[in-house]
Order: C-alpha cells, then structure tokens, then sequence
C-alpha cells in the first residue's frame, strides 16, 4: 500500500500518466567547452535566498515511507538550499519538525470550509517560524485513489483486528 500511495493518481490516474510522459519527452542536451565560471541558479522565492529556483512541493505522509520523512525532506532541503513545504497531512506535526530543523519551512494550507481548524493550522504554522503559507485549492472533492481503496490505506489509519 505505500508503493502504491506514491506512485498512484486518484479517479483514472490520466493526469498521473500525463505527467509521466510529459518528462519523459524532456530531453537534456550536453554542452563542452562552455565557460560555467559565473554561471549560477541562485536566486530569491518569497524574499528567501535559494540556490536555484526549486522548492521541495508538500507530500502528504512522507513519514509513512520512511520515519521523520518530513524532518529528513526538510533537512535535505535545507542542505541543499531550497525550500522545504511541510503539508497539512504530514506524519510530523509543524512543531515537531520546527524542533528537529534549524531553517524556516514554508507550511501547505489546504483552503476549506472549516475556517477554525485552518486558523490554528495558520496560528500554529507562525509560531513553528513558518516562513511562508502554500495554499492549495483542490480539495473541495476527494480524489477518488482506487488504489488505496483495494489497500485499506486510509487516514487516519484504521486499525483492524488482529
């Protein structure tokens, strides 16, 4: 159930085949004898200094593919520069990867009707030192993950009898 909770789409998965194919078709090509000297990626995102403009995108229970998944993403984000973004259905909580980073992180808000639960998303998101809010618009419907469906994968997790 987790390979499948990574590498699935929800409904008939088109967007996760579109996707696929789409950097499938990306084609890098090799230059010699160019002068990298000055060159460099380094640039700003919300006022932050970034080694090169790309920011680590929220992935909801990272910790169920490896344990602190969300410490270690933040970690390696860190380390490398860019950006890190903590989403609303992470394993770790926002305080408890604060505590475990010594760099600001940006937190995912998902955009719903329960405006109290959102509130203290945000109010704990600010005083984890959250540098920036991510809001994401798309779950007024579920996605429908057949996959997860067949697995018994839910959240929170249901326990069954042993």
């Amino acid at each position: 159930m987790f390979y499948d909770y990574a590498d699935s789409g929800s409904w008939t998965e088109s967007t996760y085949r579109a996707n696929s194919s789409d950097f499938q078709a990306i084609q890098l090509r090799q230059r010699i004898a160019v002068d990298m000297t000055d060159r460099s990626l380094a640039s700003t995102m919300v006022g932050q200094p970034v080694s090169m403009p790309v920011a680590l995108a929220p992935t909801g229970l990272t910790g169920m593919q490896h344990a602190d998944g969300e410490i270690l993403a933040a970690r390696a984000a860190a380390k490398a520069g860019v950006p890190f973004t903590l989403s609303t259905l992470s394993i770790c909580s926002i305080e408890h990867v604060a505590a475990n980073t010594d760099r600001p992180f940006w937190f995912q808000v998902y955009v719903m009707r329960y405006r109290a639960f959102i509130d203290s998303l945000i109010d704990r998101a600010k005083h984890a030192g959250c540098s920036a809010l991510v809001l994401t618009l798309d779950l007024q419907i579920m996605g429908q993950r057949h996959k997860d469906v067949i697995n018994g994968l839910s959240t929170p997790p249901k326990t069954y009898p042993g």
